[in-house]
Parts: structure tokens; C-alpha cells; sequence
């Protein structure tokens, strides 16, 4: 036991070591060819490479110390009352604006208002992750998100149509680093951190491995 956990703090801090070095490099190596250019076109490039490698880090920071807490036990759970059907609303109108045309936003919502008690932030966070990665891998087509009620609690989803999971990858999406396209920028950790915030909160996040369009992710959580 002492060696797997030793193998794996030495795995976690090599992956985090690469994570955090991509968009330090980024931010260095950009600020300096800011700083010698006198091209406003090359200037505007450059501000925008450092700007988005900026919210890269902030995000792979964040997952780390959010991981971390969760595995110390440190991470606070606060439950409030809030219309779980106004957020997804809000959420609707903030990420139509970063989709291209050839992308629709759906939402499907079985209720004008409906109030629970539960951990708003938490849940928004999860639910906000799963909408990163379809717009992320989405070109064309749709991305639905909604919920429903079931026997206990809720069930959310979030559909797309983008370009779906390699049927050999699909054991791995939930592992801690584990980027499936190699190409994209994040940090892995999304969804590990996700499903790990859903078992504290005692419910669950799966990968629909029948849905064959795209991806489908299901988030279901007791309510009351």
C-alpha cells in the first residue's frame, strides 16, 4: 500500500509538473515577444495567447487544490435552497455566447421553477465541466442540457454531438490527467474531480457508453 501510494504521488506530481509548465512556457515566451514587437496585429495575437493561457492555469490550479481538498477531506459542502431550473437558464445564456453557428444550444426543462435544497455551487461546477468539454469537442450539431425527476432526486444531463469518445478510451475518462485527445488544452481533471465532488454529495456522474452521437454525460443527485 505504501508503494502504490508512493507511485502514485510520483505520477500526480510528474503530470501536474507537465500541466503547469505548457501554459508557464506560454505566458513567458509570449510576454517576451510582446514586449520586442512593434506590430499591433502581433500584439493583439499575443495578448490573446497570454490571456488564454492565464485562464488555462487559473483552471489547472483550481482542480488541483479542489482535488487535494476533496482527498484531505478539507473540501466545505454548504446546502441551500435555489430554483435549479433558473441555473441552468443563467448557464444557457452564458454559453450560448461562446458557441459557433453550426451549434445549438438546447435546453430541456420539465418545470418554470423548482426548488431544492442542495449544494448550488458544487453542482453548478460539475454541470459547468460538462458543458466545457461539449463546447470544446463540439463543431456542429447540438448540445442538450436538462434534467428530470426521478424516484429520490434529479437526473441532469448533457448531450452532444461532437466527436464522441474511442470505445477503447471509455474506461479512462474518469482516471485523474486522462486526456483523451491529446491536442485539446485542459487539464484531465475535470471529470475525475467531478464525479469525485458527486460521491461526496451522494450521488453520481456516468458516461452514457450506448449513446453513439457524440457524448452524453448523466449526473444524478438525492434531493429534497
Amino acid at each position: 500500500k505504501v508503494e502504490e501510494a508512493n507511485r502514485m504521488k510520483m505520477t500526480f506530481l510528474a503530470n501536474m509538473s507537465h500541466e503547469i509548465r505548457t501554459p508557464l512556457n506560454a505566458i513567458v515566451g509570449f510576454s517576451q515577444l510582446l514586449a520586442e514587437t512593434d506590430n499591433h496585429e502581433e500584439k493583439g495575437e499575443f495578448v490573446r495567447i497570454i490571456e488564454e493561457n492565464n485562464d488555462l492555469l487559473l483552471q489547472i490550479i483550481n482542480d488541483i487544490l479542489d482535488i487535494s481538498k476533496i482527498d484531505a477531506g478539507k473540501m466545505v459542502f454548504n446546502y441551500t435552497d435555489f430554483d435549479i431550473t433558473e441555473v441552468i437558464v443563467d448557464l444557457k445564456q452564458v454559453y450560448e455566447s461562446h458557441l459557433s453557428p453550426e451549434v445549438k444550444l438546447i435546453c430541456h426543462l420539465p418545470h418554470k421553477k423548482y426548488v431544492i435544497n442542495s449544494e448550488k455551487n458544487r453542482l453548478t461546477q460539475v454541470i459547468t465541466n460538462l458543458l466545457n468539454n461539449a463546447v470544446k469537442f463540439t463543431s456542429e450539431g447540438s448540445i442538450t442540457i436538462g434534467y428530470e425527476v426521478i424516484p429520490g432526486g434529479l437526473a441532469f444531463y448533457v448531450t452532444d454531438t461532437g466527436k464522441g469518445i474511442d470505445p477503447e478510451n471509455l474506461k479512462r475518462v474518469f482516471e485523474r490527467f486522462a486526456k483523451i485527445d491529446t491536442f485539446s488544452t485542459g487539464t484531465g481533471l475535470g471529470l475525475a474531480l467531478g464525479r469525485l465532488i458527486m460521491e461526496k454529495m451522494n450521488g453520481s456522474l456516468m458516461l452514457d457508453d450506448k449513446y453513439t452521437e457524440g457524448c452524453r454525460f448523466v449526473l444524478t443527485l438525492p434531493i429534497k
